[in-house]
């Protein structure tokens, strides 16, 4: 029970939730994931961190790049139920790595 109330926990946020959504796309990094939310750095990636200790994230280092990936069919499917959708984006519209 204690690892369902984690994931919950984790997925209410309204930040974490449009994280989640732009990650249904497949893995990404975190110079478009920053963008893409439209807040700090350091502000998203607290909510990265969040989102990987739940279990909900996977995270990998590709040389100085972090990439993130959902790990949780949970996730996933509690996001289908509640019709959340995907957010399509250009990831060239947000810019490039560094």
């Amino acid at each position: 029970m204690d690892e369902k109330i984690k994931l919950l926990k984790a997925m209410g946020d309204e930040t974490r939730i449009k994280i989640l959504q732009y990650l249904l796309n497949g893995e990404k990094c975190a110079c478009t994931i920053v963008p893409f939310i439209g807040k700090a750095q350091p502000t998203v990636s607290q909510h990265l961190k969040i989102l990987v200790e739940a279990g909900i994230l996977d995270v990998r280092r590709d040389g100085i790049r972090m990439l993130y990936k959902i790990k949780s069919d949970q996730a996933v499917r509690i996001m289908e139920v509640l019709d959340i959708p995907r957010m399509e984006v250009d990831d060239a519209l947000l810019g490039e790595c560094k």
